[in-house]
């Protein structure tokens, strides 16, 4: 009589362990709020390439360092020298987990050598916690070539 009852209960209690695995992997996978803003070093790479390194802070890492690169794609006549380009950021947080969003822009030239963008990134890949993570948001950032500088805000969401 005691074995009977043993294999229901065992049963019984993988079924639920299962399950609360289940859940927890869903609750992980919400989209919560993210928020990035970093600056430092814009270096033109050739006439269509920028490298960018620099440091800031951002939602579920705190601080983190950047590196990242930017291709000039084509011209846009929506704004007084404006091209379009696409961005390659990696955040990586001080325990080394990343994140890599890509982003697809419109830059005006607001004066000599200086450079606004606007743009929607994407999720593109991530190490440790971020390694399976998906999101999307707004991208804004200047850049002023002539003293080799620039500044970065995220605005969006991710699931890890």
């Amino acid at each position: 009589m005691t074995r009977r009852l043993r294999l229901p209960a065992v049963a019984l209690i993988a079924g639920a362990a299962v399950m609360l695995g289940a859940s927890s992997v869903l609750a992980a996978c919400h989209p919560v709020p993210f928020k990035a803003t970093f600056s430092g070093s814009a270096v033109p790479t050739s006439p269509t390439t920028i490298s960018f390194a620099g440091t800031g802070t951002a939602s579920h890492t705190g601080r983190i360092t950047n590196v990242g690169n930017v291709t000039v794609t084509g011209p846009d006549g929506s704004c007084n020298g404006g091209v379009t380009a696409v961005n390659t950021e990696t955040l990586t947080a001080a325990n080394g987990d990343a994140i890599t969003i890509q982003s697809h822009d419109v830059t005006c030239l607001t004066g000599p050598n200086q450079y606004h963008g606007t743009g929607h990134w994407t999720v593109t890949d991530g190490t440790g916690r971020f390694r399976h993570a998906t999101g999307e948001g707004s991208f804004d950032g200047i850049a002023d070539l002539g003293a080799q500088t620039f500044t970065i805000a995220l605005d969006g969401s991710i699931a890890y």
